[in-house]
């Protein structure tokens, strides 16, 4: 990976994130949870259970990509950068807010569900989500639409995010690879702390750490050391992660993912050539909308499944009905809404950086379709 201004994205990692993004879609649909899991095979499968995690390996690869584009050896260009990110992340967020809003009325007024008020779909908690202040804590977060609390703790990220790069070192080695440790510690106190390992502490506890290593990861990714990498070491990384979770590690499993992130930087590794193969590029150019739509096909299925005897008897059908409506919502979602949102508040955004005598003459590298932001 050579040093300097960097355009474009990686294929492998922006694939990498469709499996992200389906492995926390996975924990939403085969956990147990207390009304038990929301499409039932009667077992269990332990790389589901775990699918929690795949928010995790989002925060890291962000750190990463974000310091690929913007840490390298120039002034950042903080107004266009913070522009670049809320344009990036919140079209997508708004309106499912504004879906999630019309489900949980739905649900209070139509349906006489008491769910206004109870958990966290209070009415501070939404003016929380509007302004993507709701996970700027370290307790679990959930409320409204309750995946975008990483996107909350992300734009933490993005608003710090020239403090996180001036404490990643960009020359010495040994100081980075020793620094890595700290973040792997964090994760460690944090999961022994914890009641259920890394499932539960949300907001900062679990993206501070995480973000910094990426950013640490693509220092070390950057120096001399490091210009080239075994190729099995992605086979390695999956190696890692798997007996994270047989063992029932959450840290060693994120560990495991930074090194899969890390050795995916490399277009020789083994893995390469499967995630960057363009049908998964595809998913991970849309796999901010799989993730941020996923509870509405839910929704939708379980009205469905009320609906017709034969799909509430069928866990299959309903698997296939949910994935292709997902992929069919997100499709859209991101042609439709991502995108142009994207570009029109870009737009707007900058209008509103030009300043007398100065114009701006390019604008930042964005990392879109590799970070999920």
């Amino acid at each position: 990976m050579n040093q300097g201004n960097h355009v474009g994205q990686i294929d492998q990692l922006t694939g990498l994130r469709a499996f992200l993004a389906l492995w926390v879609v996975t924990r939403h649909l085969f956990y147990p949870f207390e009304n038990g899991a929301f499409i039932d095979f009667g077992i269990r499968f332990a790389a589901f259970d775990h699918g929690y995690l795949g928010v995790d390996g989002f925060f890291i690869l962000s750190g990463f990509i974000l310091a690929y584009n913007y840490a390298n050896g120039k002034p950042l260009d903080y107004r266009a950068f913070v522009g670049a990110r809320i344009a990036r992340i919140y079209p997508i967020h708004f309106v499912t807010l504004l879906g999630a809003i019309g489900l949980v009325f739905l649900k209070q007024f139509v349906f006489h569900k008491h769910v206004i008020g109870t958990g966290q779909n209070t009415y501070p908690a939404l003016a929380a989500n509007v302004v993507l202040l709701n996970a700027w804590s370290f307790k679990f977060v959930t409320g409204w639409n309750d995946v975008a609390w990483s996107v909350s703790a992300e734009w933490f990220a993005y608003v710090f995010f020239p403090l996180f790069v001036a404490l990643a070192p960009a020359r010495n080695r040994l100081f980075a690879v020793v620094l890595l440790l700290v973040p792997a510690g964090a994760l460690a106190v944090i999961e022994w702390r914890s009641s259920a390992a890394l499932s539960l502490p949300g907001g900062l506890a679990r993206l501070i750490p995480e973000f910094y290593a990426g950013v640490l990861l693509f220092r070390l990714r950057s120096s001399s050391g490091f210009a080239s990498l075994p190729r099995a070491l992605g086979l390695a990384a999956i190696g890692v992660i798997a007996l994270g979770i047989a063992v029932q590690l959450d840290t060693l499993t994120v560990a495991g993912l930074g090194l899969l992130i890390f050795a995916l930087s490399s277009n020789a590794d083994l893995v390469a050539p499967l995630l960057a193969f363009r049908p998964i590029v595809y998913l991970g150019e849309i796999s901010y909308c799989l993730y941020m739509v996923q509870r509405f096909p839910m929704e939708g299925l379980s009205l469905a499944r009320k609906a017709s005897t034969a799909l509430a008897g069928s866990p299959l059908m309903q698997l296939i009905v949910l994935l292709a409506t997902l992929l069919v919502v997100s499709h859209w979602a991101h042609r439709l809404i991502e995108l142009p949102g994207r570009k029109w508040l870009r737009r707007v955004l900058s209008a509103r950086q030009v300043r007398p005598r100065t114009v701006a003459t390019h604008g930042p590298q964005s990392a879109a379709g590799v970070v999920r932001e």
